[in-house]
C-alpha cells in the first residue's frame, strides 16, 4: 500500500473483516470435506485459510508499513508489507501442493462419492461472502489509489469465481459424475500454487528496489516540471523502497535567482513529490540555467574538484 494513503484505516479494518469471514469458512468447509470426503471442499476450505492468513498479514503490515521513519529506519517501514506477502506466497505454495495431491489421489483410487446437500448451500454462502467482500472493497473511498483495496477487490471477485465452479462440481457429482468433484479440484489447486507464485515475484520485484514503469516515471517529470520555479526537470530517477518509492530528481532553476530561492524552489519540489501517495522520500539536485552563456550548469560539478582550503603559498609549493 501507499505510504501517505489516508484511506489505510478502511483498508485494515476490511481485511481484517474478511479474514474473520474466511476463518468461519476454513472450519466449516474442512468439517464438509472431513464429513463428505469432497475435494471440492477441501479446496475451499484451502482456499478460505489462506485468505484469513493473507488478510491477517495484510492488516498487520499494513499497520507496520505506516509506523514514522525512526533513527534505525530513517526511510520508515514500508518493506514490511512485501515481506509479509512473501510469507503468504510461501503458504500459498504449500496449499496448493497439499490440495492438488488430494485430488490426483483421489482420481487415481476413484473411490465413488455421493454429494451431501449441505455442502451446497455453504458454496453458495462463501459466493454470496466474496460478493459483498468485493463490493465493498470497491465501494470504499480511495479504492483505485489503494493497493491494498485493490488487492481484496480482485481476491474477491477471483472467490466468486471459484466458489461458482465448486457449485458446478456439486451439480455434476449429482447428475452421476461424482469424479467431477476431484477433477474440479485440480484447477483451483493449481490457481492457489499460481497466486502464491505472483505473489512472489511481485514482492521480490519491490524488496530488490526496481524501478517503477516508465509510464510513471514520466508522470512524476511532468508534475516536477509544472511547479513554480522550475524551468525543467530530467534525470529523474526512483526505485522501490518496500511498497513505496525513492525519488532523485534533477531541476534546472533560473541563475538570477539567489541561494535561498533556489533551496525554497527545491524544498517546494521535495513536499510536492513526497507528497504523492507511493512516495516515501524525494532528494533534489539544482542545476542553474545561465541565460548569459546560455546553458546549464550544475550548482556543484561533479567533475571538478572542490575548492583547495590550503593557503595561497602551499599552494604555489
Amino acid at each position: 500500500m501507499a505510504v501517505n494513503d489516508p484511506h489505510g484505516r478502511q483498508a485494515r479494518r476490511l481485511s481484517l473483516l474478511t479474514a474473520a469471514g474466511s476463518a468461519v469458512f476454513t472450519v466449516v468447509l474442512f468439517i464438509g470435506h472431513w464429513l463428505s470426503g469432497s475435494d471440492l471442499a477441501l479446496a475451499q476450505a484451502a482456499d478460505s485459510l489462506l485468505d484469513g492468513v493473507a488478510l491477517g498479514v495484510l492488516a498487520w503490515t499494513v499497520r507496520v508499513a505506516r509506523i514514522p521513519a525512526d533513527e534505525d529506519h530513517p526511510f520508515g517501514h514500508t518493506p514490511a508489507e512485501p515481506i509479509g506477502a512473501l510469507v503468504t506466497a510461501v503458504f500459498a505454495g504449500v496449499l496448493g501442493f497439499e490440495v492438488g495431491r488430494s485430488a490426483v489421489g483421489s482420481l487415481l483410487a476413484a473411490e465413488p462419492w455421493e454429494p451431501v446437500p449441505w455442502l451446497l448451500p455453504l458454496f453458495g454462502a462463501k459466493a454470496v461472502f466474496k460478493l459483498g467482500v468485493f463490493a465493498a472493497a470497491r465501494r470504499t473511498p480511495g479504492s483505485t489509489k489503494s493497493p491494498a483495496l485493490r488487492a481484496l477487490a480482485v481476491d474477491a471477485r477471483n472467490d466468486v469465481a471459484t466458489s461458482l465452479l465448486a457449485v458446478g462440481g456439486y451439480f455434476a457429482a449429482r447428475s452421476g459424475y461424482p469424479q467431477m468433484d476431484a477433477v474440479l479440484a485440480v484447477p483451483l489447486a493449481l490457481w492457489i500454487f499460481y497466486s502464491g507464485i505472483s505473489l512472489a515475484s511481485e514482492n521480490i520485484h519491490l524488496l530488490m528496489g526496481a524501478a517503477p514503469p516508465i509510464r510513471r516515471q514520466e508522470e512524476l517529470t511532468r508534475l516536477v516540471q509544472g511547479l513554480p520555479g522550475v524551468i525543467d526537470a530530467h534525470h529523474l530517477r526512483a526505485h522501490y523502497l518496500g511498497a513505496a518509492l525513492f525519488v532523485h530528481v534533477h531541476v534546472v532553476v533560473d541563475g538570477k535567482h539567489s541561494l535561498r530561492e533556489a533551496h525554497d524552489i527545491a524544498e517546494g519540489v521535495r513536499k510536492r513529490i513526497e507528497a504523492e501517495e507511493d512516495i516515501v522520500s524525494c532528494s533534489v539536485h539544482i542545476d542553474v540555467r545561465d541565460d548569459a552563456r546560455d546553458d546549464v550548469r550544475d550548482d556543484v560539478r561533479d567533475d571538478e574538484p572542490p575548492p583547495s582550503t590550503l593557503p595561497e603559498e602551499d599552494r604555489r609549493s
